[in-house]
């Protein structure tokens, strides 16, 4: 199902869910709410604090758009947090990949698939065939690679002219990152040569990766909080990009911290609501803990 549709959040057992059938949308409506909550007590109570910047970007989930084109000479910090890590709250992001698409299409030879078609030159087969030889899925501790779309043909009796397929390839080793990128040209190259067609390709790069020291400030800042908050703080790295690629990548030292939602970019996505709640006392606790002096 298309994540896309009706939004009918309901509260069920605790749980945030959508009755629409669709997404929920909590990545990541879910680290809006509960950083605006926050805001809105330390307001109300008065609570002092040593400044605070709320920044909402656009198109984070088609390569990180809004964080890349944002004008950083209006933002005062230097650090920053991120809520945009699927899992429960204590999870503190020490990494994310490398991440690129290759965008392939292959441009073969419309011929009618009953009377002739060996005048035709099958797009399709051409993309099937590179697909086939593709290393796909998790290739190690830190590699992926995943065939997402793929998009062909006019009829079911034409010999197909065209067909395009993405490729989404991550790694949090840039050179292994660049080893699979040429890996997939390759099989793509080969494939379209023995089916007759031609081949456009287009690689991109779709989040900056990158990698913290365990002890950077921001890190520390980010333990005492959830500690003080009530979690127990957990290093871990993830495959997935954030606005914290594109913001770590222009200097703004940005972590990215789980916030408890789960099942994301399904129609099973949910939150509970005690996760909501925890993440007002996190957000709370880190603007305490920045005060303080970390």
């Amino acid at each position: 199902m298309p994540p896309a549709g009706p939004l009918q959040p309901v509260v069920a057992d605790g749980f945030v869910r959508n009755a629409g059938g669709t997404i929920l949308g909590a990545d990541n409506k879910a680290a809006i709410a509960a950083m605006l909550e926050a805001v809105r007590r330390i307001v109300v109570e008065r609570r002092p604090h040593a400044g605070i910047e709320l920044l909402f970007t656009l198109q984070e989930e088609v390569s990180l758009g809004g964080a890349r084109e944002l004008d950083l000479d209006s933002v005062v910090a230097t650090v920053g947090f991120v809520y945009d890590q699927t899992g429960p709250i204590g999870e503190i992001i020490l990494g994310a990949p490398h991440q690129g698409a290759v965008d392939l299409t292959f441009h073969g030879r419309a011929a009618h698939a009953g009377i002739a078609p060996e005048e035709g030159r099958s797009a399709i087969a051409a993309a099937a065939r590179t697909i086939a030889a593709l290393r796909l899925g998790r290739l190690d501790d830190e590699t992926t690679a995943s065939v997402g779309l793929i998009a062909g043909g006019t009829a079911r009796n034409v010999v197909p002219e065209r067909c395009s397929v993405s490729v989404d390839v991550r790694s949090h080793d840039a050179a292994k990152l660049a080893a699979l990128v040429q890996e997939v040209m390759d099989a793509a190259a080969f494939a379209a040569n023995a089916a007759g067609c031609t081949l456009d390709a287009h690689v991109q790069e779709t989040a900056p990766g990158y990698r913290f020291a365990p002890d950077i400030p921001a890190i520390r800042l980010a333990q005492s909080a959830l500690t003080r908050a009530g979690y127990e703080p957990r290093l871990a790295l993830t495959g997935g990009g954030a606005d914290a690629n594109a913001f770590n990548q222009r200097a703004r030292q940005c972590v990215n911290l789980s916030n408890g939602m789960a099942d994301i970019h399904s129609p099973g996505e949910h939150i509970a609501v005690a996760d909501l709640e925890g993440m007002i006392e996190v957000t709370l606790a880190l603007v305490d803990v920045a005060r303080e002096g970390g």
